[in-house]
């Protein structure tokens, strides 16, 4: 019985994500610099420097790189006109389908990374990882205390980046919403 009440509850987290991709949300400079920065830093501390580990990392590299730029290719803006407290300006962002698509490509690839690494996989631990990633993905901070292996930290970490830099591109107001705040705002008025 336990069981299925996790099951129910893992489809229910995947429902409101997925619905929150739908959603005008305002653009999280901890999203999307922090983190993708974070688990690229992790990755290069986390990483076992085999050749044949660095093949995958090539492959896993272009692999992210592709999922990053699928999950922007329909990400919507709306100006709100307003500023924040550092005088940035507030955008708010809606991801679209492409980005579930991608995230659920995302997803998979975990998955076949874990399988690669570990030469064997039980759907138990497909679904403990969906978990995980379930919960990094709707608490933010459950990224910072994750333990991944180098493979999870590519990933993540490149098709973030791409991401935030295909977006970026996409919305020019948005490298000054993701700036680090002026030292001096709050003392100019």
């Amino acid at each position: 019985m336990l069981r299925i009440g996790s099951y129910i509850l893992l489809f229910y987290l995947a429902f409101r994500l997925s619905k929150h991709s739908f959603e005008f949300e305002k653009v999280s400079r901890l999203e999307l610099v922090v983190l993708p920065l974070y688990s690229t830093l992790m990755f290069f501390i986390t990483m076992t420097w085999k050749e044949e580990d660095i093949i995958v990392a090539i492959v896993l590299f272009l692999l992210s790189f592709l999922i990053g730029w699928l999950q922007s290719s329909k990400v919507e803006f709306k100006d709100e006109g307003k500023k924040d407290k550092y005088e940035r300006p507030i955008i708010l962002m809606k991801k679209n389908w492409t980005y579930i698509i991608g995230w659920i490509i995302l997803f998979l690839v975990i998955i076949g990374a874990h399988f690669y690494a570990n030469s064997h996989l039980e759907l138990e631990e497909i679904v403990t990882e969906f978990w995980k990633e379930m919960v990094k993905e709707i608490l933010i901070f459950a990224r910072f205390n994750a333990k991944n292996g180098w493979e999870t930290w590519l990933i993540t970490g490149i098709s973030s980046l791409t991401f935030t830099c295909f977006i970026k591109s996409k919305n020019k107001k948005l490298v000054e919403t993701l700036a680090r705040r002026r030292q001096n705002s709050s003392f100019n008025k």
